[in-house]
């Protein structure tokens, strides 16, 4: 096991509705429009009756909470980011997160397999020799993650009490 696919657990009751106030333009999220984001952000939400902030939302974007930006700086210091405010208007329940800019890397291995019609990866192989020595980053052209971390970054989210998260093995090659 060297890299694992880290999502949000959905089986917690996270907040939805995320960005309903278009706060945060999602397209502005890339290298060329990251810095016309403002540094703070108040965003929108909805909660269900009971609610739990995880330390990482994957939707509508990557939204982490302070420990968890503080564990990405470690690993990658140049790693820029916005801050969030999540607000819920109707009870004024609110959760600072941050939108860090990870590297997208096109590490997918020729060994990947898809389905039938090409439209969904069935069996996911990533390709070390274009990963570098990435720790943590987003797959180019793979939606179903959220991010993926490099063996010793799990290791490290986990001892510091990462929250909410689910995490699958990936291959590599």
């Amino acid at each position: 096991m060297e890299y694992l696919l880290i999502e949000t657990d959905e089986k917690n009751h996270i907040p939805y509705g995320i960005n309903k106030n278009r706060a945060v333009d999602i397209r502005m999220i890339t290298r060329e429009g990251f810095d016309r984001l403002n540094k703070w952000n108040l965003v929108e939400m909805e909660l269900p009756m009971e609610y739990f902030f995880p330390d990482l939302l994957c939707r509508p974007f990557v939204m982490v909470s302070e420990e968890l930006i503080k564990t990405i700086l470690i690993y990658h210091p140049e790693t820029l980011y916005r801050g969030v405010k999540l607000w819920q208007r109707k009870s004024g329940t609110n959760a600072s997160y941050f939108i860090p800019l990870l590297d997208e890397l096109p590490c997918l291995s020729e060994r990947t397999q898809y389905n039938s019609t090409g439209n969904r990866i069935e069996r996911l192989v990533l390709d070390k020799s274009k990963m570098g020595d990435a720790a943590v980053f987003r797959i180019k052209g793979f939606d179903k993650s959220c991010i993926v971390g490099r063996e010793d970054f799990v290791e490290s989210i986990l001892r510091r009490g990462i929250r909410g998260i689910r995490m699958e093995e990936v291959e590599s090659e």
